[in-house]
């Protein structure tokens, strides 16, 4: 009898300590248990969204032409009936079609909930990286399109500068899109330029800051790349691009394209065509060099391995004084082993270059290094050594009446 109330007494002390520890950390379990299946679900997901919707919302999400981007804070916060009723199906009117298989499409309720999981809380930059993994590469960074019906619009729209108006957007759909944006709204690599401030900015003022560039920024002087006239087209557009968006005229975002990243003829002209959008403008055509040094080059390949050269572009440049922006998270790993690839294919050809790093790389003496004051300008002292090397007076010994 003993024994039995022991036993009872000690299952009710178990009792009374597990129950409470339980309960207590129940709410850890559930939210671990929740984080868990948001991840399986993205991480699923992730592949339905490449293989279904990347095509029209962008590899990383990002948008393509008229279809919106997914990875936006209106998204993430949207209620999940919304989203879901979006997916199944469909919007009327639009090219988004429906999804459900109850309403014609290949998914089910599981899916679409993944799909929406992923909207809510994916990582948007590695759902790239996968779709990049894939072949399907991520539009961002190749010039935008016009096409030759628009800029005819365009140069109707004003009969003296209609045209300048079509040829300056073309150069900025070709140079500028990388660091400025599609539409003008600017990146973690310079600013917007499609802006009130620049509408009002002298014409003048907008093409001696395109030639001569802006110290301090990324933004190099373009005197040595563009011609005058096309400087001064450039400058016009962006002086009326509102009144060409007003007519309803946009730069069409580039594509995605499929690549077989298995095939080392594809991953060539992938790395040629990053190449040519991202790193021509500071390191020249086929690596010849610029404000950048010169990649096709002994010194630069046989010194650097793939690694150091793929370290390079992820980070940005690790020397003193470098304007090297870090490529890590605006290329996927894929478009970055393309550059490496490209880089490589110069070595067997690349001439010995005596500077590849080009003049005045060091920065300048450290006295030469401090911020100009441009309040305190520094005048010339008139009294120190006044009168030599002007041609006045001459030599001491000239003047001592021998």
């Amino acid at each position: 009898m003993n024994t039995n109330k022991l036993i009872s007494l000690l299952a009710l002390t178990i009792l009374i300590i597990v129950i409470p520890a339980y309960a207590w950390m129940e709410p850890t379990r559930l939210e671990q248990s929740q984080a868990d299946l948001r991840q399986e679900f993205v991480s699923d997901a992730a592949v339905i969204y490449v293989e279904n919707c990347a095509v029209c919302h962008g590899a990383a999400g990002e948008g393509i032409s008229a279809m919106p981007s997914l990875d936006n804070d209106g998204l993430h916060t949207a209620d999940y009936d919304t989203l879901f009723k979006t997916i199944a199906r469909g919007r009327y009117d639009t090219a988004m079609a429906p999804w459900h298989s109850d309403e014609g499409g290949s998914l089910n309720d599981y899916q679409i909930d993944e799909l929406v999981t992923l909207i809510r809380y994916g990582d948007w930059t590695q759902v790239g990286e996968l779709a990049a993994q894939r072949g399907l590469i991520p539009p961002t960074l190749p010039a935008a399109a016009i096409e030759p019906e628009r800029l005819a619009e365009i140069a109707a729209l004003n009969a003296e500068s209609g045209s300048q108006w079509a040829a300056g957007m073309q150069l900025y759909a070709a140079n500028c899109t990388l660091c400025h944006g599609i539409r003008g709204e600017g990146s973690d690599l310079a600013v917007p330029l499609n802006t009130p401030n620049i509408q009002a900015t002298d014409v003048v003022e907008l093409q001696r800051i395109i030639n001569q560039g802006v110290p301090g920024t990324l933004m190099a002087g373009w005197e040595n790349s563009l011609q005058p006239a096309e400087i001064e087209a450039l400058a016009e557009f962006l002086q009326n691009w509102h009144l060409i968006e007003a007519e309803g005229i946009e730069l069409t975002p580039p594509q995605p394209i499929q690549i077989d990243v298995d095939n080392p003829e594809d991953m060539l002209a992938l790395g040629e065509r990053v190449y040519n959008s991202t790193c021509i403008v500071c390191h020249g055509e086929e690596g010849s060099g610029g404000t950048g040094p010169v990649l096709n080059s002994q010194q630069i390949l046989t010194k650097n391995s793939d690694e150091q050269l793929m370290q390079t572009i992820i980070n940005g440049g690790l020397r003193p004084n470098s304007s090297m922006p870090a490529f890590g998270d605006r290329l996927t790993s894929v478009e970055m082993e393309a550059v490496v690839s490209l880089l490589r294919s110069w070595e067997p050809t690349a001439p010995w270059v005596e500077n590849p790093r080009g003049t005045a790389q060091g920065g300048g003496p450290p006295w030469l290094r401090a911020t100009p004051d441009a309040n305190n300008p520094i005048a010339p002292n008139t009294t120190q050594g006044q009168g030599q090397g002007q041609g006045k007076g001459g030599p001491p010994w000239r003047n001592s009446g021998g």
